[in-house]
C-alpha cells in the first residue's frame, strides 16, 4: 500500500470505528505523531490490514466518540475519494504524501466530506479538489 493510501485509509477507517469525523482524526494523528509510526510500520509489515493499524493506534492514543449514533459509515467511499483528491493536491502543489494529506485534512472541504450527512463523500474528486483550491 502506498503512503497516501495508507494514511487516508487509516484516518477514514479509524474515524468510522470511533465515530469521529476524519478531519479530527487526522489532526489527532498529527498531534500524537502517529503518521510517522504508521509509515514506518507499513515498511516493516506491508501485508497488514486496517484492523492491525487500528489496533496499533488504539494502543497509542484513545479518541473518544463525539456522537451516540454511528454517523460516519461511508468510510470506504471516502477512502477512494480522498486518496484521489490527495493525489491531485500532491501533483498540483508538488507535495509529498504526508504534506498533501495535511493540506486536504486541514481544508473546509475535508470537514464537509467527513460528515456523512453532507453527502459530499458522493461528489467527484475533481469537485472536492476545486473546493480546496478555492479556499
Amino acid at each position: 500500500m502506498d503512503q497516501k493510501t495508507l494514511i487516508v485509509s487509516c484516518v477514514e477507517y479509524y474515524g468510522f470505528l470511533k465515530n469521529v469525523p476524519a478531519n479530527k482524526v487526522f489532526l489527532s494523528f498529527r498531534q500524537a505523531s502517529i503518521l510517522p509510526i504508521l509509515l514506518e510500520s507499513n515498511t516493516h509489515f506491508p501485508e497488514m490490514d486496517l484492523d492491525f493499524y487500528a489496533g496499533m493506534i488504539d494502543g497509542m492514543i484513545a479518541i473518544e466518540s463525539d456522537a451516540e449514533d454511528n454517523d460516519y459509515m461511508h468510510y470506504k467511499e471516502r477512502i477512494s475519494l480522498v486518496t484521489e483528491v490527495v493525489s491531485m493536491l500532491a501533483k498540483k502543489h508538488d507535495l509529498d504524501d504526508v504534506a498533501a494529506c495535511t493540506m486536504y485534512y486541514a481544508s473546509h472541504a475535508a470537514e464537509m466530506v467527513s460528515e456523512d450527512s453532507s453527502g459530499y463523500y458522493q461528489k467527484m474528486a475533481e469537485d472536492i479538489f476545486a473546493m480546496i483550491e478555492a479556499e
